[in-house]
């Protein structure tokens, strides 16, 4: 197994991303021969936009 550090330019790419490059970020996503790692500093860099921007469910999720 590929333990894999992910960041947020990976998730903001898979969900708000051109088709082509979000198709990437979820082929990296969705492979199951992987082991994500990640660092709470991630929250920091992805939540004062949602917040910003009113998004209220993906606020809650972070």
């Amino acid at each position: 197994m590929t333990i894999t550090f992910i960041d947020s330019g990976v998730l903001v790419t898979a969900v708000r991303g051109e088709e082509e490059l979000a198709q990437k970020a979820f082929a990296i996503l969705e492979d199951s021969e992987r082991e994500f790692a990640s660092s709470l500093f991630i929250k920091l860099e992805v939540l004062p936009k949602a917040i910003y921007n009113r998004q209220t469910e993906e606020a809650k999720i972070l």
